[in-house]
């Protein structure tokens, strides 16, 4: 009895340190919060500086169209070469921008991605920005009613195929995002409200987490835009308790037509709403985005590397928040295996580009942030813990044997 006392005792011990151990090697930089880029085109130093970096998330349109603007096949392949966690995104990319699509093609387009890609994406975030005007495609015409029925047979078919994998509602409403530098905010004003109804009709039951947009406007950030980003935060949490919050677009220009941006400012912008939406407790932080395209997204200037694939002081800045500034260099791990490429339907005119990859109104902050290395790799802490307490507890029984056992 006694043996099994001390077993149960110790094992108890051990299952203890083996859960902190392993909630502390998911941190990085004391945080949780999930770090990642949306990109609608990659390539391998790319992910290999952001493997490196540990910007481990990597956001995308699903697409089965291969001249869409979003190059997923590619960023699907490198993500899985890289073992870079993957968002996939089922929007208007996935319906071929598609007037006429009906619920049922909408059920089978989510299955058929499910089945194709589920091997490396684990989760699926439905629609771009529903709530906004020229969201309205095929079936799904703006109302929170045709979003709801959308929502629950995406997440009905993605649970029957994938029962772990998460499913993110609200396909990303705006905190902010407007003309003019007020704390009037009508496309944040009208979201909240279309999440509401939403609600009311029961959508909270078919998704997993809520995602939301965070653009603010030019350089009145945080004055105007960073209180209202806190402000509609706290009300989605009312709104939706116990539903993390994923900010799946968060951004800004490195130059302007109309307004004064920099890559200073950019870059300083990213270290300030890092900062406050990890201290507000968000989910994820997904920057908008990584990669400048003149081709596919004119005068698009939100990117982590510009249109020549030169980083961009945001890039740096960026590694820093995520690993702080102390951080040794080490090389870009190999990557494993050849990349797996997606099958594809047939080839279809080039989609227009959806509003997540449409220019918005952003901020001129100030200071630099500054720059950083990446992480080392450090030993498993679980394996060394676990062998410490077996030896322990084999010690112990010896002794208690020893001791306690019956006499010759």
């Amino acid at each position: 009895m006694a043996y099994i006392l001390l077993f149960l005792l110790l094992s108890c011990f051990i299952a203890g340190n083996l859960q902190q151990s392993t909630a502390s090697a998911e941190t990085v930089n004391g945080s949780t919060m999930i770090n990642g880029v949306l990109a609608h085109q990659m390539t391998a130093s790319e992910a290999q500086l952001l493997a490196n970096a540990n910007i481990t998330w990597i956001s995308c349109d699903v697409t089965f169209n291969p001249s869409d603007i979003s190059q997923w096949s590619q960023i699907y392949s490198l993500a899985k070469q890289y073992h870079l966690s993957l968002m996939g995104i089922l929007d208007q990319h996935l319906m071929n921008y598609s007037n006429t699509f009906t619920l049922n093609d909408w059920s089978n387009a989510v299955t058929q991605a499910v089945n194709v890609f589920g091997d490396v994406v684990k989760t699926w975030e439905i629609w771009n920005e529903p709530s906004m005007p020229d969201a309205t495609l095929g079936y799904f015409d703006g109302s929170p009613q045709t979003y709801v029925a959308m929502l629950e047979t995406a997440y009905n078919d993605i649970k029957a195929a994938a029962p772990a994998d998460t499913v993110i509602g609200l396909g990303g409403l705006p905190l902010y995002t407007s003309d003019n530098p007020s704390l009037s905010n009508p496309y944040s004003q009208q979201a909240l409200v279309w999440a509401n109804q939403t609600v009311v009709l029961g959508g909270m039951n078919y998704c997993d987490a809520i995602a939301v947009h965070a653009y603010p406007y030019g350089q009145y950030y945080p004055q105007i835009a960073g209180s209202l980003f806190t402000s509609y935060l706290q009300q989605y949490e009312q709104l939706c308790p116990n539903k993390p919050i994923w900010v799946t677009e968060v951004g800004q220009e490195s130059s302007s037509t109309t307004w004064a941006a920099t890559q200073t400012q950019q870059s300083t912008f990213l270290s300030q709403s890092y900062s406050l939406f990890q201290s507000l407790g968000v989910k994820a932080y997904i920057w908008y985005e990584l990669a400048d395209n003149y081709t596919a997204i004119p005068d698009s200037n939100f990117g982590l590397f510009d249109n020549n694939g030169n980083q961009k002081q945001a890039f740096t800045t960026f590694v820093s928040v995520v690993n702080g500034p102390t951080l040794q260099t080490t090389p870009a791990p190999t990557p494993t295996g050849s990349p797996t490429p997606s099958p594809t339907a047939n080839p279809t005119p080039t989609p227009p580009p959806s509003s997540s990859q449409q220019q918005h109104e952003t901020p001129a902050p100030t200071a630099s942030a500054s720059a950083t290395a990446t992480a080392v790799p450090e030993e498993n802490p679980t394996i060394a813990l676990t062998t410490s307490l077996i030896m322990v507890l084999t010690a112990a029984i010896s002794i208690y044997t020893r001791k306690f056992g019956p006499k010759k």
